[in-house]
């Protein structure tokens, strides 16, 4: 059966507890990116998510199954900034001020239960191939990670953000590039929270790489965003 999810910007102070507690789980419990005892209060939160706008994907019944924050340019320092020394921005041609990192991609461990679903509930390149526009991809793709990549894009359009940065293991940087979402590499691998690169993308770019190559895909992106924020093709 189809699971069904609602993706939303986070504004209550109750989703916001229960999107530190998912980080906890799986950042801390399951993945051991970060020691729990750094977290004794069974939260995991930094101090930047003051400067996030956090969103999270619910299930039918309104409980938090995933989230994800966009680091907004008010922080002082980026974590791309800070712990990829190497990584090549200039922000004479890409304003800071246009800029935002995605970070804390988080998926709980009940929708990661099959053996190829891999950390973000998404199928991997053996699973479905690029070229297949039918029901069952979009059925497959909508589900989670893309619902909170779409609602990022939806705030990052009212906000007047216009590139973003990611540090990615090559799975996710995978399944993004397979479904038309071209994060260009930075920088060297770094090790953080493992083996990771740092990418960025143009919005404008990705929005025409989308259009011309899935079509569908792009329409379920456009979806609920307003007239004048969508690209003009």
């Amino acid at each position: 059966m189809e699971e069904k999810f609602t993706f939303r910007k986070i504004e209550s102070k109750e989703d916001m507890m229960a999107v530190f507690k998912l980080r906890f789980q799986v950042y801390c419990k399951e993945c051991n990116f970060i020691k729990e005892s750094d977290c004794p209060s069974g939260f995991e939160t930094d101090e930047l998510d003051e400067h996030c706008a956090h969103f999270g994907a619910f299930d039918q019944e309104n409980l938090l199954v995933g989230g994800v924050r966009l680091i907004l340019p008010s922080c002082e320092k980026f974590p791309i900034e800070d712990h990829c020394k190497g990584s090549n921005v200039d922000y004479n041609v890409t304003p800071r001020q246009q800029c935002a990192e995605i970070s804390r991609l988080t998926i709980s461990k009940l929708f990661r239960r099959r053996a190829n679903d891999g950390l973000y509930y998404e199928p991997q390149t053996d699973d479905q191939t690029v070229e297949d526009k039918g029901m069952y991809f979009m059925r497959r793709v909508r589900p989670m990670a893309f619902g909170l990549y779409r609602a990022m894009y939806h705030e990052s359009k009212r906000i007047g953000i216009d590139h973003w940065f990611a540090v990615m293991e090559p799975k996710l940087w995978m399944l993004l590039k397979i479904h038309g979402f071209i994060f260009k590499p930075i920088g060297a691998p770094v090790d953080f929270y493992g083996m990771v690169t740092p990418y960025m993308v143009s919005l404008t770019e990705l929005e025409q790489n989308v259009y011309s190559k899935f079509p569908q895909f792009f329409s379920y992106f456009m979806e609920n965003l307003e007239p004048e924020l969508q690209p003009k093709f």
